[in-house]
């Protein structure tokens, strides 16, 4: 299996400096390298740059391997994500895998997520994947943070978490929204999967909804005619990207840190596999219930074959003057559905003797007493 690593960094606020795009440039002589965005596929050979020097500049990146490992990261202005309420989403534990990190890299604060599978995953591709992630970077400077908890649910493994002496772990704040996902959140899932057991513990047990969008005119209502000029400026020379996004913030209102009951791990474990077990009871329910229909369907279906044997059987002549491979591959699978008709009907006897009196018939047609054979 050959090599396949994909790298890819985005731009939000706008494009990069000078000076980014020097640094971006010097990464790969291979690359797709713009102001707004950077993009390479490695077959061999690997990245020469730093993710986190990259993320200095651009704000968004991701990576995916064939090995096995997949990776999405952005990077947000220092003080812009609050730490203190992050911190319960990335507080370690000895049995976890950090897919979660957070690290404040010189201006620049970066969450980073990262998979590894240690099977890998054959044929991958990269691209356009970043772009169906990026809102997550929004929704973190606006104080969303399912996207962290879904980072520590990654982690989190019910099974291993039956010793009650584990009781003092907590689970983190359980944020609003789990059962209405954005886009990106979903895809995050896509490359970053957690227990769906869990996870609908997790949304049954969030607190409140969603708080509803603020009209833009009452946002700039808020602004002094002095942040209005300001703003003004920066779109005059050229920042108006950056700004466009600034605006746009103030149109989401800060969704409030979760607040509800506390949750020991182990108790949060033993509900994911209460719902874990119903779950797979009612898997089994459906899964017979779809059996039976099929039974049932397949009965009824013989029942019409066999009420149209004499017509099937003297169908089978024509096909076998055909003389060709696709007409002997039907008279074998017609054959086939005559001998569980007559099966059904306790008339296996007389599909032998009909059987019997078309092979003489074709005796020396060896490529249908093959499929006869293998009936």
């Amino acid at each position: 299996m050959s090599e396949y690593q994909y790298y890819e960094f985005l731009a939000v606020d706008g494009p990069i400096s000078d000076e980014g795009l020097q640094y971006a440039e010097g990464c790969s002589s291979r690359a797709d390298v713009s102001r707004v965005h950077w993009r390479n596929v490695y077959n061999y050979g690997d990245f020469r740059g730093s993710v986190d020097g990259m993320l200095q500049h651009y704000d968004a990146h991701f990576y995916i391997a064939n090995w096995g490992t997949v990776r999405f990261a952005v990077a947000l202005p220092q003080g812009v994500l609050d730490l203190e309420a992050a911190e319960p989403y990335i507080r370690g534990h000895a049995r976890y895998e950090n897919t979660l990190t957070i690290t404040n890299k010189g201006a620049r604060t970066i969450v980073c997520w990262e998979r590894n599978e240690e099977e890998g995953w054959g044929w991958t591709e990269g691209e356009g994947i970043i772009s169906r992630l990026v809102g997550i970077r929004e929704e973190l400077m606006l104080g969303d943070y399912r996207a962290l908890f879904l980072g520590w649910l990654a982690d989190f493994h019910p099974d291993e978490w039956r010793d009650p002496r584990d009781s003092a772990v907590l689970v983190p704040p359980i944020p609003a929204g789990l059962d209405c996902l954005t886009p990106a959140l979903h895809e995050l899932l896509e490359q970053i999967p957690v227990d769906g057991d869990a996870l609908a513990v997790a949304a049954g047990q969030a607190q409140g909804d969603m708080p509803a969008r603020i009209p833009v005119s009452d946002a700039l209502d808020k602004l002094s005619a002095s942040d209005m000029k300001a703003l003004l400026a920066r779109v005059a020379d050229g920042d108006g990207a950056r700004v466009m996004s600034e605006l746009n913030r103030l149109t989401q209102p800060r969704i409030e840190s979760a607040v509800g009951d506390t949750l020991s791990c182990v108790t949060f474990a033993t509900k994911a596999l209460a719902v874990r077990q119903a779950r797979l009871e009612e898997e089994a329910k459906a899964k017979e219930a779809k059996k039976r229909r099929a039974a049932k369907a397949r009965r009824r279906h013989l029942e019409d074959v066999m009420k149209r044997s004499d017509d099937i059987w003297a169908g089978l002549d024509p096909l076998m003057e055909e003389k060709i491979a696709s007409a002997y591959d039907d008279v074998a699978e017609q054959l086939k559905e005559l001998r569980d008709a007559y099966q059904q009907a306790n008339r296996g006897r007389e599909f032998l003797e009909r059987l019997e009196a078309f092979r003489n018939r074709y005796a020396r047609r060896p490529a249908m007493m093959r499929r006869i054979e293998e009936l």
